[in-house]
């Protein structure tokens, strides 16, 4: 049995967006506080960008479809997210989460890059 590693990889990725996703869709009036907490104007439009970029996006990466398009999505998005949420770096734990963050960008950066055959064969870039 062969196992396709780009998809297997790509879909534990997106997981951490998706359920993080549904987290915020299923609590929308807590996001819009959490995020209008955080100093970003128009919290309701941002929350819905969030969530947009957190679901379909995501699940778009999972699937293989735009992989490199949607891959730099998540990593803008990851990389917004991680200044604006985790930039306290002298916090032990926003460092950690900071951290998190630059390892999952590694990862996205890998599966964007990704020649293996099963990717360059199906076109998924």
């Amino acid at each position: 049995m062969k196992i396709n590693y780009a998809l297997v990889s790509r879909v534990l990725i997106a997981l951490l967006f998706v359920l993080a996703g549904v987290g915020k869709l299923t609590n929308f009036a807590k996001t819009v506080s959490d995020i209008g907490g955080l100093g970003v104007p128009f919290p309701e439009l941002a929350a819905i960008i969030v969530i947009l970029i957190e679901i379909p996006v995501a699940l778009a990466f999972a699937y293989g479809y735009k992989t490199r398009i949607t891959g730099w999505i998540l990593i803008a998005f990851t990389a917004l997210a991680t200044i604006l949420v985790h930039g306290n770096i002298g916090d032990q734990t926003q460092m950690t989460a900071a951290l998190k963050n630059v390892a999952i960008i590694g990862g996205i950066l890998a599966a964007i890059k990704c020649t293996c055959d099963d990717c360059v064969k199906h076109g998924k870039k």
